[in-house]
């Protein structure tokens, strides 16, 4: 069984990095937001059959593409799918600041945002 995480989970991950990098929480720009990129990877599951991997990377995407929050997308993005992965049984095993560039690098995107995130997710593959 799958172990999705919640609105709660992700702003308790934003939070709790916000507080060990020496900053207060930023405020959430928009709940809505941050639940439509927290429910990508379920949606995924169901209308693609997509695997953790794709699951984790549409989470990381979804959340640094939708900045929820006025701060700390991207890192919130990359906690998510590192613990995404490890609640799953699929540790991250790469290098964590390549994960960092390569999901800056989604923003930065030559070309459509579905390619983009098919790169993220090869990458990410090889490195669970």
């Amino acid at each position: 069984m799958t172990r999705y995480l919640s609105v709660a989970d992700i702003m308790a991950l934003h939070d709790e990095m916000r507080r060990r990098t020496g900053y207060a929480p930023a405020p959430l720009r928009d709940e809505g937001l941050l639940e439509s990129a927290t429910l990508r990877p379920q949606m995924a599951a169901h209308y693609e059959q997509a695997d953790f991997v794709r699951q984790a990377a549409l989470l990381a995407i979804g959340i640094s593409q939708d900045q929820p929050y006025l701060d700390g997308n991207k890192r919130t993005a990359f906690l998510a799918a590192v613990v995404f992965l490890r609640r799953n049984g699929r540790p991250f095993q790469g290098d964590r600041l390549e994960l960092a560039r390569r999901l800056e690098a989604v923003s930065r995107r030559p070309g459509s945002l579905e390619a983009a995130t098919q790169r993220f997710e090869d990458w990410l593959r090889q490195n669970v």
